[in-house]
């Protein structure tokens, strides 16, 4: 029996495929179809084809209605608290299926269920107790387990997701979302071939595992193999959480040239992947003579100086609503990530720029003179926080405190470029004698003024986030710390990226330890201090 129930906009527990309810049909439908023809009956019956057919949204009220008609229908209130989590509203999900579960303690569905939900809220700690409880009830889930390990990854505890996915194997070595949750353990801790051989296990017992795919694609990129990885990133549309082709009627670009086409390019993903992918918007400029480009709202402006032959129009990650679908009338159509399957299929296709983003010079301007305000020596932006807690923000993040060799360095001036609330991190830090980190929150609510920002500095010094893409588009000095095994922006060996020259990389050696990783950034910035007085120079 298959447990994995809740979905929710930005992921699930078990990620290979659509979760499985625990029956067939909601319990609430079940029983006013053998209870007879009454109101109550056809209002479930069409709530029951509403979600059976992925209408969460539509089968929400109806459910409120049964609920509030009989508040004391426990499969109602349950299968009610699934539909919230699955439409990302957390809160009436958490709170009706606590309601349930403390009447019906013993309840695998429901337990897993709730599990799912504080997973969703990033509550690692109630899950796993939640999912533990009912493991203990029921040990041999093969669900259950998968469904732990994952929520064990995402807390950051990866010998014990490795446990929990090995005996969700031992079970059933062939269930596809364990094999997925084990591909992507062993991938964090650096074991990239065994995640290989894992995905491509899985994909032997479904060919069109899209999650396995897509997860592959990424293990390809990550060697730099992009000419078979960026046919498996297109897998990435067929993921249950994934955004859709937004237009099906309208021919796809294959990247031919025609400067009477009209094209549009719809965003998606992050702002660090906009960023990036946004380097391949030259080539269909140059095929097409003018491209109209969805993006998140905070780049419009910067975009829309850096490439005045394209239009922007800004695009909402949260509703998935757009302009350009209804502003323009486009002939042809291609998604922003989709670009560089066309354009950068090896090495030496990524173009060797200075940058290709241009803030406001008169911003820039501002910039330097506040810079300069700090006193002489070098002005260098750091970033010490990067992701959030599902997208491997643990790995992807260094305390502030573990800075210090490197900010006590003399006769240089650091800023803080960190997004999100820091002030507690910097006042601790501010205690130090002799430590000051100017945080310009002005400068970090707008990304064009961030832009400028970075642009009048001299180095950035960042972990893995969008301001590594922001100052490498802008033809920066940046140098990235880096974790054992990174996103596969970062390529899992060497010191460079292909799509930014300006930046250097700073690779982890022992997962969790950054100390070693501080200290040969502090030595090298003290070397080229002394020899570049005036800026850190780019070595491409």
């Amino acid at each position: 029996m298959l447990l994995d129930l809740l979905k929710s906009v930005a992921g699930k527990l078990a990620r290979g495929r659509a979760p499985h309810a625990a029956t067939s049909m909601p319990a609430a439908a079940r029983s006013a179809a053998a209870a007879g023809s009454t109101g109550d009956d056809d209002a479930s019956l069409r709530a029951q084809a509403l979600y059976g057919a992925g209408e969460m949204d539509a089968a929400r009220p109806l459910y409120e209605e049964l609920l509030h008609r009989d508040p004391d229908n426990l499969d109602v209130a349950y299968q009610l608290g699934v539909i919230y989590g699955r439409t990302n509203h957390l809160q009436p999900a958490s709170a009706l299926l606590e309601r349930v579960v403390a009447m019906r303690p013993d309840s695998i569905d429901v337990l897993n269920a709730l599990a799912n939900v504080a997973w969703l809220q990033c509550r690692w700690r109630d899950a796993e107790q939640l999912f533990r409880h009912a493991l203990e009830i029921q040990p041999g889930t093969v669900a259950l387990w998968a469904n732990l390990g994952l929520c064990l990854h995402d807390a950051g505890k990866l010998d014990m997701a490795a446990q929990a996915l090995q005996r969700a194997l031992e079970i059933d070595p062939g269930h596809l979302d364990a094999l997925l949750n084990s591909a992507m353990v062993n991938i964090d801790v650096g074991q990239l071939d065994t995640g290989v051989a894992i995905l491509q296990k899985a994909l032997q017992i479904d060919p069109r595992f899209a999650e396995a795919h897509a997860l592959l694609a990424q293990l390809r990129l990550q060697r730099g193999d992009f000419g078979a990885g960026w046919p498996e990133y297109e897998w990435r549309f067929r993921c249950a959480d994934a955004q859709h082709r937004r237009d099906d009627a309208l021919a796809s670009w294959n990247g031919s040239a025609d400067l009477k086409r009209n094209l549009v390019i719809y965003g998606e993903q992050g702002l660090g992947d906009q960023i990036m992918f946004t380097s391949c918007l030259p080539d269909a400029i140059a095929r097409t003579g003018h491209c109209i480009m969805e993006c998140d709202p905070r780049l419009v402006g910067l975009f829309a100086r850096s490439f005045p032959q394209a239009t922007f129009l800004p695009y909402d990650p949260k509703s998935g609503k757009g302009s350009a679908e209804v502003d323009a009338r486009p002939d042809c159509q291609t998604h922003l990530g989709s670009l560089p399957g066309l354009f950068r299929k090896q090495w030496a296709d990524f173009p060797r720029h200075e940058g290709y983003l241009k803030p406001d010079p008169a911003r820039v301007a501002y910039w330097r003179e506040r810079l300069a305000g700090l006193g002489a020596g070098l002005k260098i932006g750091i970033s010490w926080r990067g992701g959030v807690p599902r997208t491997r923000h643990a790995l992807r993040s260094i305390p502030l405190r573990e800075w210090l060799p490197l900010l006590e360095l003399k006769g240089h001036n650091f800023v803080s470029l960190q997004y999100g609330e820091c002030r507690g991190e910097i006042a601790e830090l501010a205690s130090r004698p002799g430590i000051e980190l100017p945080h310009w929150q002005e400068a970090l609510d707008d990304y064009s003024e961030t832009a400028a920002l970075v642009d009048a500095l001299n180095l950035v010094i960042s972990v893995c986030t969008s301001v590594v893409h922001l100052a490498g588009a802008l033809g920066k000095c940046a140098w990235v710390l880096v974790p054992v095994c990174p996103e596969w922006r970062y390529l899992s060996a060497g010191d460079r990226m292909p799509w930014y020259p300006a930046v250097q990389l700073f690779r982890q050696q022992t997962l969790g330890e950054w100390q070693p990783v501080i200290a040969t950034v502090r030595d090298r910035l003290a070397t080229a201090a002394a020899s570049q007085p005036d800026g850190i120079e780019i070595s491409r």
